[in-house]
């Protein structure tokens, strides 16, 4: 009788310390996720947040947050979506503009529901799709394009569209220096000499760091425009007339700017040829051949120029961004030439380079005739005469087919290149140099120690310290 009350108490005093315990386990999971829900919503509403993606995709650059601290203008955005579809990528960077200065105003607009807004802001030739953003001080304003906020390119396998990068900020931030800027640069394009248009890459990143593009027929034209900040000659494939050669002069010794880009031709071109000379260059059409292993890309016909320090290819050459520039040709100085002239060489070839002067040979070695390298594929020239209010500033590239298409896509020093010719030449400083950030997912490289390393860890360590934590706890409650 003893020994079973015995056992009773002995039962009820166990029962009362796994109750015991088992009422303190309940109340410290209940009071830890009762801290954890206050803690989410305490931070919840605090402004304060870490991005901790690697690009920085919710961050603003350096360059948009010094913008923004001198904007000394109300600027607003408008985002055209439909009620309850916004796209919650661009309105979290919109966000971030607005956290860090109240002079910049967001609101949704439904195009559906207000087309007469809309309507007021589309371009005579086209629409403005659903999804873009209209960005408006006073009566200055700039569309983009809904297609311009996220890059895409084509997968080879599937011909289908997949998203590349985000170019939201690069827009947005564009459009604000567009719309507060007093004046933006105008850039005409000659046209009349089937020259070639700019790619439509090329041509969008212009527009998004506000350069205006015209075009400029000076056969009909009496002059270039007192507004044109910068002439651009794109591969023309015929030569000027002798009064397009006036015209341009007259511009050109009025504190001029020219981009000239020349495809090899089989003909000579001698008014062009004369132009460049005003400028103490001229265009040797000799087809340049790299034989240094490192100075071609596949074919020695398409060159990796060697950069020299200039303030168009230092950030090239400071950001390991590379050029190609396919069919080349061979730029000289002239014998005689103004001293008022600076010419600096931007782009070189090896030392190991040569070039064929006989276009119509059928020999791809070299032959006696054939010029030998280095030798200068594009030059930047300044004439700072004394009777000029500022210089007069040309460039001259010896291939306009670096501009291609595939070759800027896939080449990211050519897009850096043309552009920065572009900013030097009007004299621009508040440049962009925001680029789009990369969506894809990065691949994780792992050698062969790390895999087994981490195989390790993860099949065999991480399971053996779950399972000896459990049966610590399995004994020590068997034992109360």
């Amino acid at each position: 009788m003893k020994m079973l009350d015995l056992n009773r108490i002995k039962a009820r005093i166990l029962e009362s310390k796994r109750l015991k315990y088992g009422g303190y386990a309940t109340v410290v999971t209940i009071a830890f996720i009762a801290v954890l829900l206050v803690i989410n919503l305490v931070v919840e509403q605090l402004p304060v947040k870490f991005d901790l993606t690697k690009n920085k995709m919710f961050s603003l650059s350096e360059q948009t947050l010094n913008i923004l601290e001198k904007l000394d203008r109300e600027v607003t955005i408008y985002g055209l979506y439909e009620t309850g579809k916004e796209n919650a990528w661009v309105e979290q960077v919109i966000d971030q503009y607005r956290a860090k200065t109240d002079r910049i105003k967001y609101q949704a607009i439904d195009p559906v529901r207000n087309p007469g807004f809309v309507k007021q802001y589309e371009p005579e030739e086209g629409e403005i799709t659903t999804g873009s953003l209209i960005v408006l001080s006073g009566d200055k304003y700039k569309v983009i394009d809904n297609y311009d906020l996220i890059n895409f390119r084509f997968d080879q396998y599937t011909f289908q569209p997949k998203a590349e990068s985000l170019a939201v900020e690069q827009q947005i931030t564009g459009a604000i220096l567009y719309v507060t800027a007093e004046k933006n640069p105008v850039v005409y394009t000659l046209t009349g000499h089937d020259e070639t248009s700019f790619d439509y890459l090329v041509s969008r990143q212009l527009r998004t760091e506000n350069f205006e593009v015209k075009e400029l027929n000076l056969l009909s034209a009496g002059q270039v425009p007192e507004d044109a900040e910068l002439l651009v000659i794109h591969s023309p494939r015929r030569d000027l007339t002798t009064d397009e050669l006036r015209k341009i002069r007259e511009y050109m010794q009025n504190d001029g700017r020219a981009l000239i880009l020349m495809d090899l031709q089989a003909k000579e071109f001698p008014n062009f040829q004369s132009l460049l000379a005003s400028y103490g260059v001229r265009i040797r059409p000799a087809i340049v051949v790299e034989e240094d292993e490192n100075s071609f890309a596949g074919n020695q016909l398409w060159v990796i120029p060697a950069m020299e320090k200039h303030r168009i290819t230092d950030p090239l050459k400071s950001g390991d961004l590379r050029m190609l520039l396919p069919i080349a040709q061979v730029i000289e100085e002239t014998e005689l030439k103004k001293r008022t002239l600076e010419i600096e060489p931007l782009l070189r070839t090896s030392e190991k380079s040569w070039a064929k002067v006989n276009l119509n040979s059928q020999t791809p070695q070299k032959e006696p005739a054939d010029l030998n390298g280095p030798f200068t594929l594009a030059v930047a020239v300044v004439d700072q005469a004394e009777n000029y209010d500022r210089d007069s500033r040309l460039i001259l590239v010896s291939n306009g087919r670096f501009t291609d298409g595939e070759l800027v896509a896939q080449v990211p020093g050519n897009l850096n290149f043309i552009l920065n010719c572009f900013n030097w030449l009007c004299e621009r400083t508040d440049n962009l140099e925001i680029r789009p950030k990369s969506l894809t997912t990065p691949m994780l490289f792992m050698s062969g120690a790390d895999a087994l390393l981490y195989s390790g860890l993860v099949v065999i360590l991480i399971p053996l310290l779950v399972l000896g934590s459990g049966v610590f706890v399995w004994l020590r409650r068997r034992n109360l």
